[in-house]
């Protein structure tokens, strides 16, 4: 029976000795499977954002030829040459800021009343003469028409009270009436 409790503590010893390093080995495996875990969502991360780079790429090259078409067209805009390059400082420092030589001046001209207009008049003889085309005059419709182009004018005018709301109106009238009285 002596011999039974003295092998009693050697079996608890020998038994933390078999489970310690099965529960180290468990923890490591799961360890080792969430830095795996971590390591393929950085992967997916990234593939996410190789996909955004080449579809955006691809999406530039395909524009690329409306852009050039509207170059040829309308923007008529070309690469710089040679010959516009400077090669050092001093020849930066040679240039002329205006071709006469004269200092260029900048002019501030702040209106001193408000944003009301200037009625311009022009004279009769002044103005070209319009073609206009003939019209069948057995049906009024230029009634009709000039109606509809003096709305469409009032809707084009009130078009910034429906786009900015009343706060942001008047924030900006009271900036610019501040930056009216700084000038001054």
């Amino acid at each position: 029976m002596m011999a039974g409790y003295g092998l009693k503590g050697f079996g608890w010893f020998l038994c933390g000795v078999v489970v310690a390093p099965a529960c180290y080995m468990v923890t490591s495996q799961v360890a080792a499977e969430r830095a795996q875990l971590a390591a393929m969502d950085r992967a997916i991360v990234q593939a996410h954002k190789d996909i955004r780079s080449l579809e955006t790429e691809f999406n530039t090259r395909a524009s690329m030829a409306q852009i050039e078409h509207w170059n040829g067209d309308f923007l008529e805009l070309a690469s710089p040459e040679p010959g516009q390059y400077l090669g050092d400082e001093s020849q930066l420092a040679s240039l002329s800021p205006t071709m006469d030589g004269g200092m260029q001046q900048a002019s501030l001209i702040v209106p001193k009343g408000g944003s009301q207009g200037v009625a311009v008049q022009t004279s009769a003889e002044d103005a070209a003469p319009v073609a206009t085309a003939s019209a069948d005059t057995s049906a009024p419709r230029s009634g009709v028409a000039s109606t509809s182009h003096a709305r469409g004018g009032d809707e084009v005018a009130m078009l910034d009270e429906r786009l900015l709301s009343t706060s942001t109106v008047d924030d900006l009238r009271q900036r610019a009436n501040i930056e009216r009285l700084a000038l001054r």
